[in-house]
């Protein structure tokens, strides 16, 4: 009998703080306890994060990629069964020098670069062929940032039109416990009254409403919550073998995952 009750004390302790755990997990993990009053003004005005220059499907040159001084053009002349070789950086006016012809290529593509280039070329050579491969100036990339429950949190960089969704995938996808409901999305400009806004991704997988997958800008910041429920299940399965070893005497085994199991 005084076994039984020293089982019974054991079953009940563990039994609230699994109780405990799914209580905490009613919480907003994306919400903070400390009351208004415990935000402190800002002792100096925060500067803004810089801007990148383009968006990272810009880094990769295109036939339609225009030509800009700092790029680097890689020259191939071809005469005959010869060719001639040309590495040349595009100057701040716009020309890059081809061995010892100077030929304008400011704001054009590669293929009227390669045209421009025959034809610099053909008082000094019989029916020349020009070929050109262009490299980009090294340039600073767009980005947003995404934190919380996701695989890969950090910086990510930006692609035109980027969503909330797509910025989740370049972040390696969210967990299983991510609270899709309440995605925030806090946008700076003047970090010291920061626009918040949320996404709701659960509406986008659920019924197809894509109007709350926000647009991002640059430099926004993507916080993805915990739905705190997950730990408590987590938790539980933890503590899954002491209870088994704790309620079998007592318990049918049937009825263990009822008293392990959360629904939210």
């Amino acid at each position: 009998m005084r076994q039984l009750r020293k089982e019974s004390v054991v079953v009940g302790l563990l039994l609230a703080e699994i109780g405990l755990l799914s209580l905490a997990g009613c919480r907003n993990p994306g919400q903070s306890t400390l009351p208004p009053s415990a935000v402190t003004s800002a002792s100096q005005v925060i500067p803004p994060l810089p801007k990148g220059d383009v968006y990272t499907d810009e880094t990769v040159p295109t036939a339609d990629t225009p030509i800009e001084a700092g790029d680097t053009l890689d020259v191939v002349i071809r005469r005959g069964a010869g060719e001639e070789k040309y590495s040349s950086l595009v100057r701040e006016n716009g020309s890059v020098a081809v061995g010892f012809m100077e030929v304008d290529v400011q704001g054009v593509t590669v293929a009227e670069a390669e045209r421009r280039v025959q034809e610099a070329a053909k008082p000094f050579m019989r029916e020349p062929r020009a070929q050109i491969a262009l490299k980009k100036k090294l340039l600073k990339i767009k980005r947003v940032f995404v934190f919380g429950d996701v695989k890969k949190p950090g910086m990510v960089p930006m692609a035109r039109n980027m969503t909330v969704l797509q910025a989740l995938a370049a972040a390696d996808n969210f967990h299983e416990t991510a609270l899709l409901e309440e995605i925030r999305v806090v946008r700076g400009g003047d970090f010291s009254k920061p626009t918040i806004l949320t996404a709701d991704l659960a509406r986008l997988f659920t019924y197809g409403d894509l109007s709350r997958n926000i647009s991002l800008e640059e430099n926004d910041v993507i916080f993805v919550p915990r739905e705190q429920l997950g730990d408590a299940k987590e938790a539980a399965l933890k503590i899954m073998p002491i209870l088994q070893v704790a309620i079998m005497p007592i318990y049918p085994a049937y009825l263990i995952p009822a008293l392990t199991t959360f629904k939210p």
